[in-house]
């Protein structure tokens, strides 16, 4: 694997490194500028890689900008799919299945803001009830991945976001340790 450095920036790494707010920051916004122009059923099928690589670009030729990971994700009723780079998490909980994560695949180098980042695809068929975490690596790395699951299996909404962030947390001063990210999409009716 080929990493090239940018003049200026630091090596081929995310978190704690100069410009990693604001390379996150474009990448996020031009992978969603880039999924807003495209169809729901172009959002539901593998189309992930290439809309994502977009932001890479971007975030090569934004001024001030570092690296950061990407995670970019479609989420119907049945079905979830989509593509990442660097070390945020997607965790699937599907009734009947074995607990999912999507991104596993993924590659955290070359980085997103690297003009080279390689994104994973990933896709699964949902049964209802169903959960879709999308994480930060400074939720899985400090909660634990046990922990995440307990979590998830028996809470949700604004309980299941309160037991990571209680988990996420340094014990005494109570602070997070790195980023703390969650995003949960739920389904836990018939569609």
């Amino acid at each position: 694997m080929r990493h090239r450095a940018h003049p200026g920036r630091p090596g081929p790494h995310q978190g704690g490194r100069a410009g990693g707010a604001r390379a996150a920051q474009l990448a996020c916004q031009v992978g969603l500028d880039a999924a807003l122009r495209l169809s729901p059923q172009s959002l539901a099928s593998p189309s992930w890689p290439g809309l994502l690589a977009q932001a890479d670009r971007a975030v090569v030729a934004g001024s001030a900008a570092g690296f950061t990971t990407l995670v970019g994700l479609c989420v119907t009723d049945t079905h979830v799919c989509g593509a990442s780079c660097g070390d945020s998490a997607v965790l699937a909980l599907s009734t009947g299945d074995q607990p999912r994560e999507l991104t596993r695949q993924q590659q955290k180098n070359p980085p997103v803001g690297s003009g080279e980042a390689v994104f994973a695809p990933f896709a699964l068929d949902l049964t209802f009830p169903w959960k879709v975490l999308v994480m930060s690596d400074g939720v899985w790395k400090y909660a634990g991945w046990q922990r995440i699951l307990d979590a998830a299996r028996r809470e949700s909404g604004a309980t299941l976001l309160a037991a990571l962030q209680s988990a996420a947390r340094l014990p005494g001063s109570g602070r997070f340790p790195d980023d703390f990210t969650v995003v949960v999409f739920e389904q836990d009716g018939e569609a």
